[in-house]
């Protein structure tokens, strides 16, 4: 029995989450994994913007990693997990790719093929273009 202002009611289990497209499911997401995005965004790994360490994109259940190097960008892959399995939440691996934008000049390319990324065991597919949010 649980009492909320001197009433009871029974127990219920509750076996679906949020609802999507519901207006609150972002920001009840948001709240479910400020830790994990306070982990990721703390790191000191990111590419500059106009002065700022950016190493995060978020909105709903949508993250996107951003990172200078190949070396940095599987350091923010494995802060992910590790903050993600505190909360026993999990990555759909099948739908996580890595994206690689090369500088317009061919010269300042340093490599063009990277090391292979894991998440949660699995590798990671590399793409040229990917639609988020509904945005190519």
């Amino acid at each position: 029995m649980c009492e909320v202002a001197n009433e009871c009611s029974t127990f219920f289990s509750i076996a679906k989450g949020v609802r999507q497209g519901g207006i609150l499911s972002p920001f009840l997401f948001r709240f479910y994994i400020r830790d994990l995005i306070f982990s990721i965004t703390s790191m000191n790994v990111g590419c500059k913007l106009c002065g700022i360490n950016v190493n995060l994109l978020a909105y709903a259940d949508d993250l996107v990693l951003l990172a200078p190097s190949w070396v940095a960008l599987q350091r923010l892959l494995d802060a992910a997990e590790a903050a993600a399995s505190k909360i026993n939440m999990t990555f759909n691996t099948r739908k996580t790719v890595c994206m690689v934008f090369n500088p317009a000049s061919r010269s300042k390319r340093v490599a063009d093929s990277f090391p292979v990324f894991t998440l949660c065991n699995s590798q990671l597919v590399f793409v040229d273009q990917f639609k988020y949010l509904g945005h190519n």
